[in-house]
């Protein structure tokens, strides 16, 4: 059995070096590196002898995936809840509402799988993947909605400050516009600081706080999956582990950072902060591992026959998104 997976988890392996050394070397994004670096090995150089290493990247794929969204709680910190206060928390909270039924009924209207929308509604790429494993998608579906994400994040970074310039918004409104309506890390600083540096701070916060209610959305969407029939008759499923695990791990964390306001002990502090650093990087890396799986597994072919369709997509998705996102900081603000 474990021979089966020698070669594919070896090669993984192999390949995560790679791409910690190139995103690295060249200052890019360490998951959109292994992501891309594993469909261009899978597709390009592996061809009739890659039979051979799909049991390890499948493993890399349904096995490391979900330990790799578990150990990601550990960014999780309940307490922000109290710095943001009741206002602002609906504020989130209906963000996160309209992203993801804006994905479902845009994807809906369109014609795509609905699943989809879902997938692009749920958050950046770490809340896809955990969206796409509860789904039990396929890589290419994974891949069109990271690729979809990625495409709406670049245009949503380079014009978010021109409409927030546009509508008249005060730093506190482009911060709340830019941290609610876009998905990723990567493209909420860049934006945000085009907005104005003091937009920053409270953008980061709002993408966070969003974070904080990616355990509901996977609640919803595993609800929305029991409601299937196959045959006429219900399929029920639970919650995978990774979700509560996910939970759990942040519930755990929240109360070892609220205990670092109150025990003023350095041994503390210390552990706190290496166990922190421990979860950070197995996650980075353990999930980094896995998106190497999941690239090697995906048809570039299939990809490049819906590259027009998921473009045409994206970009009615984003405007839909954008609007309905700044009606809401209107209101709100």
């Amino acid at each position: 059995m474990l021979k089966s997976y020698k070669s594919g988890l070896s090669l993984t392996l192999i390949l995560l070096i790679v791409a910690i050394w190139i995103s690295t070397k060249f200052q890019l994004n360490e998951i959109n590196t292994a992501l891309i670096l594993g469909i261009i090995v899978g597709n390009l150089f592996l061809r009739e002898k890659s039979y051979k290493f799909y049991p390890g990247f499948n493993f890399a794929n349904k096995k490391i995936l979900p330990i790799a969204i578990t150990c990601l709680g550990v960014k999780i910190n309940y307490l922000v809840f109290l710095d943001l206060g009741l206002k602002i928390i609906i504020f989130v909270f209906l963000m996160v509402i309209m992203l993801l039924m804006s994905g479902k009924y845009v994807a809906k209207l369109m014609g795509e799988k609905k699943d989809l929308g879902l997938l692009l509604g749920s958050g950046g790429v770490a809340s896809i993947a955990g969206t796409s494993e509860l789904l039990d998608q396929s890589e290419e579906d994974f891949a069109m909605a990271i690729i979809a994400m990625n495409i709406m994040g670049l245009i949503s970074m380079l014009i978010v400050p021109n409409i927030s310039s546009f509508l008249g918004f005060n730093p506190t409104q482009s911060a709340l516009y830019i941290g609610g309506s876009l998905s990723s890390f990567i493209y909420i600083i860049p934006a945000a600081y085009s907005a104005g540096s003091e937009s920053l701070g409270l953008a980061l916060l709002i993408k966070t706080g969003k974070l904080l209610f990616f355990p509901l959305v996977l609640i919803y969407i595993s609800k929305m999956k029991n409601k299937k029939t196959i045959d006429g008759v219900k399929s029920k499923t639970s919650l995978p582990f990774f979700v509560k695990g996910f939970m759990f791990v942040g519930f755990i964390f929240t109360i070892l950072q609220y205990g670092l306001e109150k025990i003023d002990l350095q041994w503390y502090t210390d552990i706190v902060k290496y166990l922190k650093i421990i979860f950070e990087y197995t996650f980075k890396y353990l999930f980094m591992f896995s998106l190497i799986g999941i690239g090697a597994n995906i048809n570039l072919k299939i990809l490049l026959t819906n590259g027009k369709r998921l473009v045409i997509f994206s970009l009615i998705l984003m405007a839909v998104q954008l609007s309905l996102g700044a009606l809401i900081v209107e209101l709100f603000y």
